[in-house]
């Protein structure tokens, strides 16, 4: 007898947007994808122990015939239309609607022969009736203390791909025993006897419950749209489970299945495909594709340019880290050994490239390969201010990172892309805590401190912001609420001894060395003075997109670089937000004032990153006027970003101590 669905009885009215659908009917591509492999990998490499998790993505054609009680679907859908219309007064809530609406284009397209199925089939270790209660349960977990999610509401994402909201699952355990049960999320209808639940269930039948079974699972022979796969599975792996999403609705967009899938595959798990553990597959008609540790380059190479992570209201929304970061990512496990970590007695591993790296001082957290965070505690650019820049990956594993990894994952948030220590006890608090400022520690003693004797005053010009006149010395007027920060004249601008403009943008990642330091000149007795001399980088906004800044050199200059840089502090939560690589120049006019109005040669650099400005005269003061392209992003935060200016030598000097050439 073929199996259909079963409503258990209703306590309450549950709409069409019920609560159990709150925790994912929201969500975008990139959430329901994440969470799909992160579920199959943790079955697999961690549940199972296979040393790769294979996940394959098949979409394929949905024969009407294939869906599992299709008529009973449809009854109960009609039912739940007319009991909700009859509830609401005879019109349905916008949203209880749109639900609507997506289930009736599903059904059509079903009955026009135009609907296709999206099959994810893992290695993992498959289901029994222990698992398959927590996947059709709603927040229990059938989950390993060593796995990163739960089974229960991480399971109901995908359901957002089906237009009709159904689902079939099916699995196979290692000594052959199988299982197989569907689920859709309607809403309350009248049944024959009773009032009918949201949640329907393919399975023979309910059982009390009391003895922990709920469920009476149907019987042999299986529906055929899920034992092909389960054949298949026991064949190749094994063991392994099948989730299938009925009408899928392609993210409803245009955008290819390959395209989501191997850019959120290689961005939120890029440790686990280096290192081999994960291989996705994708299957699209007669197109099959594959993502390992011999792709992902290839694929992070195209997103490299990608300095922001998706904006919220896009298509990839939720997407972390930004393309750049991710790729960044790749080439420090590719580029520097893995290091193994003692911290309060668990283990963690640590792969560091120093260097002039493209976002200054990063760390990125990684549990079983799947990326977390790269804002821990501790572990936060604003750390490592006297470092010199570098990015390191931490990876912390199930069966081997021991406590570091249990305190991890609890304090993970719903998503499992940040760390909160409310989920903690304080004594957990005080552990996880205590491990990360290790972690932290261990950093620091790998990377070289920023030395503060390498540049005298000479080596810099003095920048006035508009309005004071003179050399800009001592006279200075501020926009907004600036501080003046005093140091002496051998330590100043001491951030500047990293010179991050040494290479072209093209490779962010492999950046040459700069050159060496001249040997430091001797003091002229006018340089031994003790009283510290004040320097601003601030700089008066000239309308949107423009900017007015007054430089005076004391002496002469053949080639300086003007860079404009985003000021530190620009949110509201006093995180800097916004790389440099925000910011472009689109163009500079340099004249020298005092009634010469001579124009200064200035060219701006093919990059829109730097000014190249040649020929300034010592006591010569110029006005300076630039033009620059902010993000919209950044412009909605703050009308008139706080930016600085910023005056360097070339990375090569072209003129000596003190001597003009």
């Amino acid at each position: 007898m073929a199996p259909t669905l079963k409503f258990g009885s209703a306590t309450s009215n549950e709409g069409f947007t019920p609560l159990s659908t709150a925790s994912f009917s929201d969500l975008r591509p990139a959430r329901i994808v994440r969470e799909l492999i992160q579920n199959s990998l943790d079955a697999a490499v961690v549940e199972a122990g296979e040393r790769t998790a294979t996940i394959r993505f098949e979409v394929s054609a949905l024969d009407r015939q294939q869906i599992p009680d299709i008529r009973g679907y449809q009854s109960a859908f009609e039912a739940a239309v007319k009991y909700q219309k009859k509830f609401a007064s005879g019109v349905l809530p916008d949203a209880a609607q749109q639900v609507v609406d997506h289930i009736r284009q599903g059904l059509s397209e079903v009955v026009r022969g135009n609907a296709t199925v999206l099959t994810v089939v893992d290695n993992g270790i498959g289901l029994d009736q222990r698992r398959m209660y927590s996947l059709l349960g709603d927040g229990s977990s059938a989950k390993s203390e060593e796995s990163s999610g739960s089974y229960g509401v991480g399971h109901l994402a995908p359901m957002a791909l089906s237009d009709l909201r159904y689902m079939v699952y099916g699995g196979v355990t290692e000594n052959g025993g199988r299982i197989v049960a569907g689920r859709t999320v309607l809403a309350s209808h009248r049944g024959r006897k009773k009032l009918n639940a949201a949640e329907g269930y393919l399975i023979n039948g309910f059982k009390g419950g009391l003895d922990g079974n709920l469920y009476n699972f149907i019987d042999p022979p299986y529906p055929r749209i899920v034992k092909t796969y389960i054949d298949r599975i026991e064949s190749e792996w094994g063991h392994g489970s099948v989730v299938m999403m009925l009408a899928f609705n392609n993210f409803r967009s245009n955008t290819a299945l390959w395209e989501v899938v191997s850019k959120v595959a290689s961005y939120n798990f890029g440790a686990a495909i280096y290192r081999g553990k994960l291989v996705i597959e994708v299957i699209d008609g007669t197109d099959t594709r594959v993502l390992d540790s011999n792709a992902i380059e290839s694929i992070l190479e195209q997103e490299k340019r990608r300095i922001r992570s998706a904006r919220s209201d896009s298509f990839f929304e939720g997407l972390r880290p930004s393309g750049r970061n991710a790729y960044s990512i790749l080439r420090t496990l590719a580029d520097s050994p893995r290091r193994h970590l003692e911290v309060d007695g668990s283990i963690a591993y640590l792969s560091l490239t120093t260097g002039s790296v493209s976002d200054g001082y990063r760390v990125d957290l990684f549990r079983n390969g799947m990326w977390i965070t790269d804002a821990a505690f501790a572990l936060k650019r604003v750390d490592f201010g006297d470092r010199q820049p570098f990015h390191a990956v931490i990876e912390i594993e199930a069966k081997k990172s021991g406590d570091l990894h249990r305190l991890v994952r609890k304090a993970e948030g719903p998503m499992h892309d940040s760390l909160s220590f409310s989920l903690l006890s304080e004594i957990e608090k005080t552990q996880l805590k205590t491990a990360l400022r290790q972690l932290s520690d261990r950093i620091k003693e790998q990377v070289p401190e920023v030395r503060t004797d390498s540049y005298m005053v000479e080596d810099f010009l003095l920048v006035n912001t508009g309005s004071g006149g003179g050399t800009g010395q001592r006279s200075f007027s501020f926009w907004g609420v600036p501080t003046v920060t005093y140091r002496a004249r051998a330590n100043q601008l001491m951030a500047q001894e990293i010179d991050p403009i040494t290479v072209e943008p093209e490779d962010p990642i492999h950046k040459p060395q700069p050159p060496p330091r001249p040997p430091r000149p001797p003091r002229l007795r006018t340089e031994e003075k003790s009283s510290p001399l004040p320097f601003r980088s601030a700089i008066v906004p000239d309308g949107y997109g423009r900017l007015s800044a007054t430089i005076t050199s004391e002496r002469d200059f053949r080639e300086v670089w003007l860079i404009l840089r985003v000021d530190e502090n620009v949110d509201v939560t006093c995180d800097r937000i916004w790389s440099d690589e925000d910011l472009s120049i689109a163009s500079c006019v340099i004249k020298a004032s005092g009634g010469l109005e001579t124009e200064i040669k200035s060219q701006v650099r093919s990059d829109g990153k730097v000014v190249i400005v040649r020929g300034l005269s010592a006591n010569t003061t110029y006005e300076v006027q630039v033009e620059y392209a902010a993000p919209q992003e950044l412009t909605r935060i703050v009308e008139e970003p706080v930016l600085r200016l910023e005056i360097h030598r070339p990375p090569t000097p072209s003129d000596s101590h003190g001597t003009s050439k």
